[in-house]
């Protein structure tokens, strides 16, 4: 729990009754009693965050959901957090993103997957980044289909959550897509994913990254070898 924010303290010695009070004040006052309040134990404070949630001002329903997702009673708000990723305000929707990663709320997938198609790109980034913890086996073609995606961030990031959905079926599939790529965090997932699942005939292919310029595939690669000695 942060001790202050924007140079005002955090109310933590104050009760959750005198807290709520507080959150008739202006957004600063207002920020530092939902911090408050996310740090009690007792039914009230989470009722009162949870509330929040439907409050006009997207500023007030972020704030609400950051410091729902630090109480104690999280896991009984997770209907309302997955609302959230309906929410009109991109600024909400991203925070509740967060929210969704930090606690790996595995029941926001077929939402999450949606937002790969939002309008904003801020929000795809980072409903790319949330399936690393969230996406199972069966998203591997969807999660591959980023790869070449025209966000470059969103590129960078889809080897990534590429390796956590392959299997020993699918995984040559990105192997040979991304082996000889310009990426180098797309050459390394490939260095992966031969390691991980390649049999000791098609291990062979990893002469391929013996001489690569980046030093983290040269030592993974140069580790396959020793081990198929």
């Amino acid at each position: 729990m942060r001790p202050n924010i924007n140079g005002i303290q955090v109310p933590f010695n104050k009760n959750t009754n005198e807290l709520v009070e507080m959150l008739d004040c202006e957004l600063p006052l207002f920020q530092v009693a939902c911090e408050a309040l996310s740090a009690k134990n007792d039914k009230l404070s989470f009722l009162t965050l949870v509330s929040i949630l439907e409050d006009n001002d997207p500023f007030k329903r972020r704030i609400g959901i950051e410091c729902l997702g630090n109480h104690v009673m999280f896991e009984k708000a997770l209907d309302c957090l997955l609302s959230c990723l309906d929410d009109k305000s991109p600024y909400v929707v991203r925070t509740a993103i967060e929210i969704i990663v930090k606690h790996r709320v595995v029941k926001s997938r077929e939402k999450i997957i949606r937002l790969l198609k939002a309008r904003d790109e801020a929000t795809r980034e980072m409903a790319v980044a949330a399936l690393e913890y969230i996406a199972n086996p069966s998203d591997f073609d969807l999660v591959l289909n980023l790869y070449s995606d025209k966000n470059k961030k969103i590129r960078n990031l889809a080897p990534y959550i590429v390796f956590a959905t392959a299997s020993g079926i699918n995984w040559n599939k990105a192997y040979n897509l991304m082996k000889h790529s310009d990426n180098e965090k797309a050459r390394l997932i490939s260095c992966k994913l031969l390691y991980k699942f390649g049999t000791e005939a098609e291990k062979n292919d990893v002469k391929l990254f013996l001489q690569d310029k980046d030093g983290h595939i040269r030592k993974l690669a140069n580790k396959i070898i020793k081990e198929l000695e």
